[in-house]
């Protein structure tokens, strides 16, 4: 059976969520052994060098344009991925992923604004049963989980993560040459974010006469090592390359829901392998904001139900 490019970029997208699921789990680990910012810092420095290897013929002539677009995706790129990882010393798996889960929300609202998309009335109301599910999720259960500074942070996350997916719909769909574009800003994104993450670091976490010390201590934790390749090679060079490259063949709208269903992989995740508990109503409160996640999409994907 065929598919058509539609469905092969959605396929791609629900790809790259599954990739990304398994991050949550094995940064936070990480982190016990290396301050977020300068962890960072170093898979995006990893994940350039990768990328220039791979992309140099491609890199060649890139445009002043080109320049401009990868550095404003790597602006919200960066601030995501330092507030997500941040983030995470801070809350659980479970409230990281299901809160990053959220950007769908923030995508619609982002592309009016941006593109000047209407949010129709449906959207309005699945955002409204997502925030408020979010807001039940993060307050404290039966096992004392509430929300913190690690969860704040990730809402910003989210938001910002809206504001990406849209201006990478929009840049890619401008494009002439869609390969070479999408490893022109795939490179960019890495090398200014590994740049603004490393500034960060510098600012707010260790003195530069402390950096080799710091990444040496690090290279010697197995927990690490697994992250730093993993989110270096698999989340990075593959993940942000593929959806560069095929998003702008979905809606950004469509994209964000098959990210949507990224924290009830990672939860699993987490259960399964950190032994993470989530209670009862923690799994209760997530289905409903995934429920708000879907209901916020319904019309992209039955447009004859709701059309005029």
């Amino acid at each position: 059976m065929s598919i058509n490019r539609k469905q092969k970029a959605d396929l791609f997208m629900l790809l790259i969520t599954i990739i990304w699921s398994g991050t949550f789990i094995i940064i936070k680990n990480a982190l016990f052994d290396v301050p977020p910012f300068l962890y960072t810092s170093l898979r995006f420095f990893a994940a350039t060098c990768i990328g220039l290897v791979l992309w140099h013929k491609q890199c060649r002539n890139i445009t002043l344009q080109q320049w401009k677009q990868g550095s404003i995706l790597a602006f919200f790129f960066a601030l995501g991925f330092m507030s997500q990882t941040w983030g995470l010393q801070y809350t659980s798996v479970a409230h990281s992923s299901f809160i990053t889960g959220s950007m769908v929300v923030f995508t619609p609202i982002a592309a009016y604004f941006i593109e000047r998309k209407n949010i129709t009335r449906i959207q309005v109301l699945g955002v409204g049963i997502v925030l408020i599910g979010l807001w039940f999720f993060t307050q404290a259960d039966s096992i004392g989980t509430s929300f913190n500074a690690g969860d704040i942070a990730t809402l910003f996350c989210a938001a910002i993560w809206g504001l990406y997916i849209t201006f990478t719909d929009k840049f890619m769909r401008d494009a002439k040459d869609i390969q070479t574009a999408s490893a022109r800003l795939t490179l960019v994104q890495f090398g200014v974010t590994g740049i603004i993450s490393l500034i960060a670091s510098l600012l707010f976490e260790v003195k530069p006469y402390q950096i080799p010390d710091a990444i040496f201590s690090a290279f010697q934790s197995n927990s690490f090592i697994i992250a730093f390749l993993y989110t270096a090679i698999l989340a990075s060079v593959v993940a942000t390359y593929i959806q560069t490259r095929y998003q702008h063949e979905t809606s950004p709208v469509k994209a964000a829901l098959m990210f949507s269903t990224e924290p009830v992989l990672a939860t699993l995740l987490a259960v399964a392998f950190s032994a993470e508990y989530v209670s009862t109503e923690k799994y209760v409160i997530g289905a409903i904001v995934l429920v708000g996640v879907l209901f916020a999409q319904i019309e992209d994907f039955f447009p004859r139900l709701f059309k005029k």
